[in-house]
């Protein structure tokens, strides 16, 4: 016997081996294509399913700026509609989004606007924008301008607990330079009042003075606020001489 006649089964073996490691190598590469499809597929769905909450979002927003233009509450017909948008922007987007919630939380607000603060009527649409609130802060906790309508929430469905008092310090310090917190704070503060203690008046008045200090608009906005409540000496006591003299203020 030759050497070559010797070497033929080690060749074989060989052989077997290359194959099986092109069959392994094959296998992996279908695998790793398959995962890359998958992943794909994943990825289109996902945006399409981002676009989709998109379009409904801005859906859902276009109805708001509407409602808050006429200053009045909506029709039964258009809340549903709106609802239903504000609902499938929040149910499509892949993650819990801060400003879908937010805005779910508005559409419920304007629901009953117009009834007053503790109505049993409007109790199912207030609670439904407390909980719309409370998830947007959970994906979005150092929004001032949420922290602002879950204060108001809380004012509407009169329950003046922690949670009311959390969400006006919040709003208040977050936001100090947004004027439309600063004035909705005020405004919640004024019609709240009652329900402070003298150290949370105090302090929940900067917002008030912060909302004078940014112009004479404003600072009458806040002295007229005051005065529907009763306050405006309370306002204007806590107002620097220098402050109502440049505003025109308590004069």
């Amino acid at each position: 016997m030759n050497d070559l006649t010797l070497d033929r089964p080690s060749r074989r073996k060989r052989q077997r081996s290359r194959a099986e490691l092109q069959n392994v190598t094959s296998i992996t590469q279908s695998a790793v294509i398959a995962l890359v499809l998958l992943a794909s597929f994943g990825l289109v769905f996902a945006g399409l399913h981002m676009a989709g909450a998109g379009f409904a979002s801005y859906q859902a927003e276009a109805f708001l700026q509407d409602w808050a233009g006429k200053d009045a509450e909506p029709s039964a017909e258009a809340w549903q509609v709106a609802q239903g948008a504000a609902q499938r922007a929040v149910s499509l987007y892949p993650v819990a989004n801060g400003e879908y919630f937010d805005r779910l939380g508005r559409v419920h607000s304007w629901q009953q606007f117009n009834q007053p603060y503790g109505s049993p009527d409007a109790l199912s649409s207030r609670l439904a924008a407390l909980d719309a609130y409370r998830a947007s802060l959970e994906a979005r906790p150092v929004w001032p301008n949420t922290w602002a309508r879950l204060a108001n929430t809380k004012l509407h469905l009169a329950l003046f607990d922690d949670e009311f008092k959390q969400a006006l310090e919040q709003a208040s310090a977050l936001g100090p330079s947004r004027i439309e917190v600063q004035r909705e704070v005020a405004m919640i503060v004024f019609a709240g009042w009652a329900q402070l203690s003298k150290q949370e008046r105090a302090n929940f008045l900067e917002a008030a003075r912060r909302s004078v200090a940014y112009g004479p608009r404003e600072a009458n906005q806040m002295q007229a606020m005051a005065a529907q409540h009763g306050l405006t000496d309370v306002l204007c006591d806590s107002l620097h001489i220098n402050v109502k003299t440049t505003r025109k203020l308590c004069q």
